[in-house]
């Protein structure tokens, strides 16, 4: 008997995404993302998401380089090329994304219309049903080679929470391979 386990992007995705126009300040923004105790902004003019900025883009872009916040705008340090999503994708599916490309955040786009935002905390609060959907999804997919330095899947590292590409078994648990060495005592 096989269940569906089908969980979606919009299952999980945070709806009415705090937005702002590419001419606000950069000092703005991140006042907005510490009053709204958030992470990212999504910059757009119109409906159609043009960018996002994080608290990492101010840091490393504005803090780091003891430039005045007050006389940049977002539209200036924006990340341009945005990773998005459709809402009626798997959720796996941005993890994944997510994984490959290494953020933590994807815009979720209907017919170039923002509908929310999924991040990698969403996916983690599905984590126990996602990192098993992962674990089946990379099997049947993959070939499995059982020769012992082939048992890596993508998934939820069991001890540190962190989505991973390749999580490798260790004493029955699938972990990083950070969490692996911390184990293994090296």
């Amino acid at each position: 008997m096989e269940m569906d386990t089908k969980v979606t992007v919009h299952d999980a995705m945070t709806p009415g995404v705090i937005t702002v126009d590419p001419q606000t300040s950069v000092a703005e923004a991140a006042r907005i993302m510490t009053d709204k105790d958030i992470g990212c902004l999504i910059i757009k003019s119109n409906s159609k998401p043009e960018g996002l900025i994080t608290e990492s883009d101010v840091i490393a872009k504005v803090v780091s380089k003891d430039l005045k916040a007050s006389q940049i705008t977002v539209g200036e340090l924006m990340t341009q090329l945005l990773i998005k999503i459709h809402p009626g994708c798997e959720l796996n599916e941005a993890a994944r994304m997510m994984a490959k490309n290494n953020i933590r955040r994807l815009p979720v786009v209907n017919n170039d219309v923002l509908v929310g935002i999924i991040t990698s905390t969403d996916v983690i609060t599905v984590s126990p049903e996602l990192t098993e959907i992962l674990i089946e999804n990379a099997r049947m997919e993959t070939p499995v080679d059982y020769s012992k330095d082939s048992k890596s899947v993508p998934g939820a590292c069991e001890v540190c929470g962190n989505y991973i590409e390749y999580l490798v078994e260790v004493d029955g648990k699938f972990v990083c391979e950070e969490c692996k060495e911390d184990l293994e005592g090296e």
